[in-house]
Parts: C-alpha cells; sequence; structure tokens
C-alpha cells in the first residue's frame, strides 16, 4: 500500500539521521495503522456489495421485482430476484468511521441514495445538487473505497471516478484514526463487514426480515409458480395504429387468485375473431408467442390456456380449469314481441343447455317492457333453472316474473323485485335500464366473463334519464360508466323493416345496436318471425374460444386494487396484429 509504503520511507530517514534512536513504538503504530487499513480494506468489497443488495432491495419495495427465493450461508442469506439478479446479505455493522450509506424515501415517492456520518443523515448529491436515485434509468450505485492518505472515497460512475467523502462541515471523513496530541487512535467497528444490522429469513411464512440503520423492512418472497416470471416477459412487438389489422375489445373478466395456487393470478379473456377466424395464442417463452400482457405498466410472464384445450380436456375427464362465462339475457317483452316471444325463449334454453355441456356457464334473464321499466327477472343460475323459469307460462308473460311459479322459487326474487322499483320507468321500452339493472344486482361469479344479449324490435327510450343510455357503454362519452370487465353486449335486432340506425335522438330513441358497437359484441337482425339461430352469434366462439391467461402474483399486485391491462396480439407473420388497453379490471379475492 502506498500508505504503507510513505511511513516505511520515513523510517529509513530516521535511521539514517539517528542509530541511537528507539523506533519500537513507532514502528508498532505502523503495524496497528497497516492492519487497520487492511482490515477495512478487507470490509470493502462487502461494503459495496451491501450498497449494491440495498438497491436491489429498494426495487422490490417499489415493485419492479421481487424475490424469488432465499438461501441461508454461514453468515446471511443469498437472495433471488425475478429479474435473474442475485445479492448477499451479512448482518453486521459498518466500522465506526465508515460514511453508512443507505437510502430513504423523498416527497416524490421515490428512493434516493443517503449517507450518515456521525450520526447525520444527508442525501447523497451530485456535483449539480440533485438527489441521486436508486431505480430507475439515472440511477447510480455508489461504490466506496479508500484513499492511499487514509481517506474515504465514493464514486458515482461505477468505480471510474472517485471523490473524498465530506461531512456536513464539507471536511473530508477520515477511514483510519490517527494519533493525536489529545486524541487516541480510531478503529474499525466490531463486525464491521456489513450494514445490514440484522436479517432473518421464515420459511413458514416466505417472510424475509432486514433491519437496515435500525429500520425494518419486511419483504415476501414469491416462489416459482411454473408460470414464466415477469424477467422473461420481454418487451412485445411494436403496434402502431396503422399497423393494426382488427378491433380487439372483449370480454375480460377481473383479475384473479387462479383456484390451483394462491401465488398465480389469472384473468380470462373471452375468445377473439380475426380475418373471419377465432385466434390461438401462446404465450411467454413459447417458439410462436403471438401474445403478450401488460398490468399497470409492467410486462408480466403468461402462461395461455386456449379454450379448445379447455374442451378436449374436459370431455376428455381430465381435470380442467374451465373458463366461466356468465350470460344475461335482456329481453323486451312488450305487446309488440308477442309473435317472437315463444320462439326466443324456445332458443334461449336451447342455446343454454348447448353452451353447458363443455364450458363452466351460468345464466341470468331480465324482462323489461313498453311502460320503460323491469317486469321481471332471474338472478345468474344453471341452464335447467333458467329452463323452468322460461316455462312457468308462455308469449311476452314468459320474463314477467320473478319466479314465484317455479317448482322451487328462488330465494331472492321478493329482493330483486324490490331492487327494481327504483329504476322508476321511462314510458318505452329501455334495454338500457334492463342492463345496468341486472349489472348493479345481479350475483356474477368472480372472475367470470360478461356477456349479455338484448332481444328487441324497438329503440333503447331511456327518455332523458341517461344511466339507462346506450351512452353508458361509448368510452368516450361524459355518461360512460362501464368497462370491459363489466361485459359485451349482443344485439338481436327484430324490428324490420325499420332500420334501427334510423334512432340516433341520444337519451331518448337510440339505436340499440349501438350497445353491441361500444362493447365489442356484434348485432343480428331478424324478421318479426323470429328466423335465428344463436349459434350464429360469435357469442358461442367467444365463450367457448376464450382464453385463460396465467401470471405471477407479484408484491405490486394487491387484493382490491384496480388495474389497466394491455394486450398486445400480434402474430409473426404480421397478418394479424392488435394492441388495447382494458381500463380499470379490478383484482378480486378468487376465480
Amino acid at each position: 500500500m502506498k500508505l504503507k509504503s510513505l511511513f516505511l520511507w520515513s523510517l529509513m530517514i530516521i535511521g539514517a539521521v539517528s542509530c541511537k534512536y528507539d523506533d519500537g513504538e513507532l514502528w508498532n503504530k505502523v503495524n496497528d495503522l497497516d492492519g487497520r487499513l487492511t482490515n477495512i480494506e478487507s470490509q470493502l468489497t462487502q461494503m459495496n456489495t451491501d450498497i449494491t443488495s440495498m438497491g436491489a432491495i429498494v426495487n422490490v419495495l417499489e415493485g419492479n421485482v421481487y424475490i424469488t427465493s432465499v438461501t441461508e450461508t454461514e453468515n446471511g442469506y443469498t437472495i433471488e430476484f425475478s429479474d435473474g439478479k442475485t445479492a448477499t446479505i451479512t448482518n453486521g455493522t459498518a466500522g465506526k468511521d465508515a460514511p453508512v450509506i443507505g437510502f430513504d424515501k423523498d416527497t416524490d415517492g421515490k428512493y434516493y441514495w443517503t449517507q450518515t456520518i456521525d450520526g447525520q443523515q444527508n442525501w447523497l448529491t451530485d456535483e449539480n445538487g440533485n438527489k441521486i436515485p436508486v431505480t430507475g434509468n439515472d440511477a447510480v450505485t455508489p461504490q466506496l473505497k479508500v484513499s492511499t492518505t487514509g481517506y474515504w472515497m465514493i464514486s458515482y460512475d461505477n468505480g471510474l471516478t472517485f471523490a473524498e467523502v465530506l461531512d456536513e462541515n464539507g471536511n473530508p471523513v477520515k477511514a483510519v484514526g490517527e494519533d493525536g496530541q489529545d486524541g487516541s487512535d480510531g478503529s474499525a467497528g466490531t463486525n464491521g463487514d456489513s450494514w445490514f444490522d440484522n436479517v432473518t429469513y421464515d420459511p413458514s411464512t416466505g417472510i424475509l426480515t432486514l433491519i437496515i440503520n435500525g429500520e425494518t423492512i419486511q419483504l415476501t418472497v414469491v416462489e416459482p409458480t411454473g408460470i414464466p416470471t415477469d424477467a422473461q416477459a420481454g418487451l412485445p412487438p411494436t403496434v402502431n395504429d396503422g399497423d393494426v389489422t382488427f378491433n380487439m375489445p372483449t370480454s375480460i373478466s377481473a383479475l384473479a387468485v387462479d383456484p390451483s395456487n394462491p401465488k398465480i393470478g389469472r384473468f380470462n379473456l373471452a375468445g377473439i375473431q380475426a380475418n373471419g377466424e377465432w385466434l390461438e395464442l401462446f404465450g411467454t417463452g413459447e417458439a410462436n408467442q403471438n401474445v403478450w400482457v401488460e398490468i399497470n405498466g409492467i410486462q408480466k410472464g403468461i402462461k395461455v390456456i386456449n379454450g379448445e384445450e379447455v374442451v378436449t380436456r374436459s370431455r376428455a375427464g381430465l381435470p380442467v380449469a374451465k373458463a366461466k362465462a356468465d350470460v344475461v339475457f335482456l329481453v323486451d317483452n312488450s305487446g309488440s314481441m308477442n309473435e317472437e316471444a315463444n320462439k326466443v325463449a324456445e332458443e334461449i334454453i336451447r342455446y343454454s343447455q348447448k353452451l353447458n355441456q363443455n364450458m363452466d356457464v351460468k345464466f341470468g334473464c331480465v324482462g323489461f317492457s313498453e311502460g320503460g321499466y323491469i317486469n321481471g327477472a332471474l338472478n345468474i343460475t344453471d341452464a335447467n333453472t333458467l329452463s323452468e323459469y322460461l316455462n312457468c307460462f308462455t308469449g311476452t308473460s314468459r320474463t314477467k316474473h320473478y319466479g314465484e311459479s317455479m317448482a322451487n322459487p328462488p330465494a331472492d326474487r321478493n329482493d330483486l323485485e324490490t331492487k327494481a322499483q327504483p329504476y322508476g320507468r321511462t314510458g318505452g321500452e329501455c334495454g338500457g335500464m334492463a342492463l345496468h339493472y341486472a349489472d348493479e344486482n345481479f350475483t356474477f361469479r368472480e372472475g367470470s366473463n360478461r356477456f349479455y344479449v338484448l332481444f328487441t324490435d324497438e329503440p333503447n327510450q331511456p327518455r332523458s334519464n341517461a344511466p339507462w343510455s346506450v351512452l353508458t357503454v361509448k368510452q368516450d362519452s361524459e355518461h360512460y360508466n362501464w368497462d370491459a370487465s363489466k361485459g359485451v353486449i349482443y344485439t338481436v335486432w327484430s324490428g324490420n323493416p325499420n332500420d334501427p340506425s334510423n334512432y340516433q335522438n341520444w337519451l331518448y330513441s337510440e339505436d340499440p345496436t349501438l350497445f353491441s358497437n361500444y362493447t365489442g359484441g356484434i348485432s343480428f337482425e331478424t324478421t318479426g318471425s323470429f328466423n335465428v339461430n344463436l349459434d350464429d352469434l360469435p357469442l358461442t366462439g367467444a365463450i367457448t374460444q376464450s382464453f385463460i391467461i396465467q401470471f405471477n402474483i407479484t408484491p405490486d399486485l394487491t387484493i382490491g386494487g384496480t388495474y389497466d391491462v394491455t394486450i398486445t396480439i400480434c402474430y409473426p407473420d404480421g397478418t394479424i396484429k392488435s394492441k388495447y388497453t382494458y381500463k380499470g379490471i379490478q383484482f378480486v379475492a378468487a376465480a
């Protein structure tokens, strides 16, 4: 070391001047100083490792990464993170004379590096006086070393250049004490190899507890689930507006905990049709990956279970987590629907029984009249109960009740009837009222896709009541109060030869097929005799070709929160490209 060499040259000069000088005490000081410098240098590697580890911890606190495993070592732990990086943390305290490097959160919610000297904590700043961020594009990881003259030095450019560490008075900070007239030797701290005061890991709870500079931080370990990690997700191909080949909006369920593993999240995405074909999607790490998922700006590693796989496994009697769908039929039972009513009911029964064969589908029904009010409802139930409900009466009376005449009347029939009263009357058929009544009062299953099928031969007539307008499902409308997880609407219009597009009187007489246009469904026009097969609606494919998309539940995802989910689909040959963001999707407790 240079410092030691200087002392040795001094000794040689003294020896040349006076052979009688007793140099024993001086040699003791030299050896003691050399030992203390060597001790500090041996600690520097761990101290700089600790600084890097603290940066990794902040990444966890900010939700950028998560801990995947903790392995105990001889004097601490090795921590693995979801981005593939590792950190080694040991117990102990830094030397007494060392500037303690730490981090703290500022008022902007971001973490910045700090240094504590003689108990005084200050922000670490660059040459322009700006605080130095721990994470992000401008992040810097400080490095420490000791100068040849025994002072602490710090680098902000990965060790290319170093500057002296200064205390609050602007004085350089000694790494090693030296004798003064009234002073005594400074010393390195005991156990001087770490700034982590204590580190413990409880494998039974998966909680890693760190005490850093007296502050306790607890982090949860997210063990591997078999789902690709977010670090493996990569970035999706760029899809600009001009590159989009199809419009993606479809039903997306709420985010939910997967029933197979509480550490896995999932959502259901209704089948997607492009260029006349139902798409098959492949997730992270697959050779033919064509779908990417981003949740609140973080690319997620995903596994995709296609609807075809669900159906195949179901028919073979193999275990499978079926995609769930709740389908509600909104039926206009006004007098003008009299000739269609029986065929509508018969087709609903046939169709629901068919859907029930291979998918986890439940059904509900709402009846509404020419008076502009709700006059019947059946909450989410199975296909057989729906059939019994519709067969209690004939004609338009099939949906003008709450199940009171059924062999086993629904327990909530009186409650549903009571809840219909505050919706009042609009004086005209109003599918929008029936839609929102179901949305607000039915017991939809958590994690299910929602679909509505509206049967009517009249325009939507909210009569100035904005809450029942088609504008409530139009994203750029001031009356919008919908989101993709609330469901897609299909419209069966039997009002020919009166084209529904003739009705464009907002809040009074509105084109009912716009409910479909605005939510990603389609409309189907038929004649008054109702010659239609619901199998012809894309609804069948949207359910049977739906996807289960699984991802790891990371610390940044919390039950009860709402998230923006961006889905990018890009086929390798470029023929199919789309990108769409579903806003305000809730994260619920169970699928």
